[in-house]
């Protein structure tokens, strides 16, 4: 994973987000990038984040693009709040974030593209990297002033959710009857690389939809599905959390994979932790559902918090898919932190058959 070098040389690849800083949102400088026109690794831009709260929805489409928190020891965060199933004034007719509709407040419309994600990487903003950014969504964490202000409410459309959940101050949105999808980051970005990033929300948290794409020492906190896509994604030591309910438990998945073209290697998880957000309500969660029976995915050497972490089962059903009938899932050399190996003999898994 290679993050582009600060150079004093060159300041045009170099711009700065944050209080006092040439822009005050990351989108501003996103525009600026893209006004730049990087073509390759020596036109990198990089943008970097002052530590801070950054409430807005982020689209890149500018390949050869960095973002960067140079202050490890403080955060910067972007954070939005669109989730599936509610429609505000912000969203236009392509399902993004809009300022003049935002202004006009004219109509209501669904975030619909990506699940409202909060940062958005285009297949055009190839070879982006980041490096110690937050990426959150808070539709299912907390209310923010912002979201009520955009007019939140249900979107009545039993098509695609049949949410009734009213949101409004002081609402428990992170609470079971609240939940709903809601992607901090989607990625359809080729060769996209992150680096001690963190991916916060609750359902569907993290979409990557490009290969290759690469996670390291990076932590991805949700609930349903919270990575999920049709890639070649590599994650090495990272923290896979299981955020849980504020009211009842229930069990987690942490993986919705397919393989549409069946041409991918699907996600790989390699020396990473599976841990349980502490004060939350948990039971047993699933390492992965197929979203297609092509599905993909494979844990090698991970360390599991307890034995109330991951159901016995390993592995769960998704829209008629049994774990039973996937060849792609795959486990091998998991175990607690004390080093005792986790029982893999009830786990649902691919039987070939065997030859008459």
């Amino acid at each position: 994973m290679a993050f582009a070098a600060v150079s004093a040389t060159a300041p045009a690849t170099d711009l700065y987000v944050g209080a006092g800083k040439t822009f005050t949102t990351v989108q501003a400088a996103v525009d600026r990038a893209a006004e730049l026109a990087p073509a390759g690794e020596a036109d990198r831009v990089v943008i970097h984040i002052a530590p801070g709260v950054y409430r807005e929805q982020v689209s890149v489409r500018t390949p050869y693009v960095s973002f960067v928190n140079d202050s490890p020891d403080a955060e910067a965060r972007i954070t939005w709040y669109y989730g599936i199933g509610y429609k505000y004034y912000s969203v236009n007719a392509d399902g993004v974030y809009d300022g003049a509709s935002a202004k006009s407040r004219s109509a209501k419309r669904t975030p619909s593209h990506r699940w409202g994600a909060t940062v958005l990487l285009a297949r055009e903003a190839a070879h982006f990297r980041a490096r110690g950014v937050v990426f959150e969504n808070s539709f299912n964490r907390y209310m923010t002033k912002e979201e009520l202000a955009d007019g939140v409410e249900p979107d009545g459309n039993d098509a695609v959710s049949r949410i009734s959940f009213v949101r409004k101050a002081g609402s428990d949105v992170a609470s079971r009857a609240a939940k709903e999808r809601a992607a901090a980051l989607a990625t359809d970005a080729p060769d996209a690389a992150f680096e001690g990033c963190s991916f916060l929300s609750g359902q569907d948290t993290l979409y990557v939809g490009a290969s290759p794409s690469r996670f390291a020492d990076c932590l991805v906190e949700g609930n349903t599905d919270y990575i999920f896509g049709d890639s070649d994604a590599l994650f090495e030591r990272c923290e896979l959390r299981f955020r849980g309910n504020s009211d009842v438990p229930h069990g987690g998945v942490v993986t919705a994979v397919r393989d549409d073209a069946d041409d991918d290697g699907g996600f790989v998880f390699r020396s990473c932790r599976i841990t349980r957000l502490k004060g939350m309500k948990h039971r047993p969660g699933h390492l992965g559902r197929p979203w297609r029976v092509s599905a993909k995915v494979q844990f090698i050497d991970t360390v599991v918090e307890d034995e109330k972490t991951i159901d016995p089962s390993g592995w769960t059903s998704m829209s008629g898919v049994q774990p039973e009938q996937v060849e792609g899932f795959r486990e091998t050399g998991t175990r607690y932190p004390d080093g005792r190996a986790v029982d893999l003999s009830r786990r649902r898994v691919y039987q070939p058959k065997k030859a008459l």
